[in-house]
């Protein structure tokens, strides 16, 4: 799928949130800059979450509860962890059934740690736009 905007963007984070579920591990995928929070922002608010979302970068982990949404999220950045080791620190296999969790930069080190319900993957193109790739339980399948 091609996204233009960042509203595009939030509309699809939007659209996919109906589609998930609490235990939900999504892994997002792309270079700096490429919309990974953004998208993350889409789907809190398909979840019902009407606040800002801020990257979670330097807390690591946000939390959002309910009744901020319909279901407990987690959104993760592994950007600035050294290796998979500071996961465990983290906690978020532990409470996975609980709630769904959105993981930015997984490709660092979600997959060896556990693997995606979900994978997004953002492209980012020359003209602005990005190409986003998903593959959802398992299923090779290009949006």
């Amino acid at each position: 799928m091609i996204i233009a905007t960042d509203e595009d963007m939030r509309a699809f984070g939007h659209s996919l949130a109906q589609k998930l579920k609490r235990s939900d591990w999504i892994a997002i995928n792309g270079p700096l800059g490429a919309g990974k929070t953004v998208l993350s922002a889409g789907i809190l608010a398909g979840l019902g979450f009407r606040g800002e979302v801020a990257s979670p970068s330097y807390a690591i982990v946000h939390s959002y509860e309910p009744p901020d949404v319909l279901v407990a999220v987690a959104h993760v950045d592994l950007y600035r962890l050294d290796n998979a080791d500071e996961l465990d620190e983290l906690g978020l296999a532990d409470e996975r059934s609980e709630r769904i969790t959105l993981v930015e930069w997984a490709e660092r080190f979600g997959a060896a740690y556990v693997v995606p319900s979900h994978v997004i993957d953002i492209t980012p193109q020359a003209d602005g736009s990005r190409i986003l790739t998903l593959k959802m339980d398992n299923d090779d399948t290009r949006t």
